[in-house]
């Protein structure tokens, strides 16, 4: 009776233990769950909505405050219509050989008529002098005629040699950079230099342009510099069969011969627009973007064309209206909340 009764108490016991544990551990679980869910970040409210069709980012005052958000209004402006060219800086070697033979050229002119002159002088001595007396020889005489002949053939040489690298000069440049050339001008030497550099335009599509005195060229850093025209270049694109332009650029961090540009080119009338800065514009798969404030606090992403680049920005001729209020700083805050905001519907 009494072994039944130990046993009776010892089970007990065992229960009361695994009880405990049991307890123990579900107790231990459930205080590991709030934990996790204390610790858990606080998802905050998403500034991204859809409306309409489009995707609104709400920033208020204060938001926009925090985050460095500018906006401005756009004023109205009117501008000429551009074609869009390709130029190229030009290698100057070239040049560098047609100068370098025309100095020798000149050099050699200079030479042949100072021996000219010394020559015909002495043979008209001579002559004199055998006209009065005999006081010279025949034999000199023609000899003296003989050299003074050559002389003169000499010079009539070296100034063909000039004229010839003056027509390939005229041929290959054209008029404004064979006269720099034949002037030995401070327009070549700043070329020669590169405190100027010379831009081949040529258009893009297969037919004619006019040459405006004044080009807008695209720099690779999104900068934009004005090209001075030269002249039309004597040679035709054997591509495209449109002629070229040469323009006259202001040294920029890197600029070097043979560079390939984006330059665009007055044409037509002016018409009516808005000019979007360069500090509201924001880059994203390869296109061109700004935040537009369609009400208070709300931005829509809109395209922006740069097929019209102006001195500070790009200039729309649709799309964004004159009067509409776009964000000049922290476009890029704008642009990284939104894709964010992608990024987590995504993941959901």
């Amino acid at each position: 009776m009494k072994s039944i009764f130990r046993i009776v108490i010892l089970s007990l016991i065992c229960i009361a233990i695994a009880g405990g544990l049991i307890w123990g551990f579900l107790a231990g679980r459930s205080e590991q769950a709030a934990e996790a869910q204390r610790d858990a970040p606080v998802q905050a409210a998403s500034r991204v909505t859809s409306e309409n069709g489009h995707t609104v980012l709400t920033f208020d005052a204060a938001a926009q405050k925090a985050n460095g958000i500018v906006t401005a209004v756009v004023n109205p402006d009117r501008q000429e219509l551009e074609n869009q060219a390709t130029g190229v800086v030009v290698q100057l070697q070239p040049l560098l050989d047609l100068k370098a033979s025309y100095n020798t050229s000149a050099t050699n002119l200079l030479r042949a008529r100072a021996s000219a002159r010394a020559s015909s002088t002495e043979y008209e001595r001579l002559r004199q002098l055998n006209q009065n007396g005999k006081n010279a020889s025949d034999k000199a005489v023609e000899a003296a005629r003989a050299t003074a002949e050559s002389d003169a053939a000499l010079v009539q040489n070296a100034q063909q040699s000039i004229t010839i690298l003056k027509s390939a000069t005229l041929l290959h440049w054209g008029p404004v950079v064979a006269g720099w050339l034949a002037e030995n001008s401070p327009q070549l030497d700043a070329l020669l230099m590169q405190r100027t550099f010379l831009l081949q335009v040529t258009g893009t599509a297969s037919r004619s342009f006019a040459a405006p005195r004044q080009a807008v060229v695209q720099y690779a850093d999104g900068t934009h510099a004005p090209g001075r025209f030269v002249s039309v270049l004597p040679q035709l694109d054997p591509r495209l069969q449109v002629p070229s332009l040469l323009y006259l650029l202001a040294p920029h961090p890197g600029l070097v011969p043979g560079i390939n540009l984006s330059v665009f080119l007055p044409a037509g009338p002016p018409q009516n627009g808005a000019v979007i800065p360069s500090g509201a514009v924001v880059w994203s798969q390869g296109s061109a973007w700004c935040y537009v404030e369609e009400s208070a606090g709300k931005f829509v992403r809109t395209s922006v064309q740069i097929s019209s680049p102006v001195g500070k920005g790009w200039f729309q001729r649709q799309g964004i209206r004159p009067g509409s209020r776009v964000v000049t700083k922290g476009a890029q805050t704008l642009l990284s909340e939104e894709f964010r905001s992608q990024i987590q519907a995504d993941q959901d």
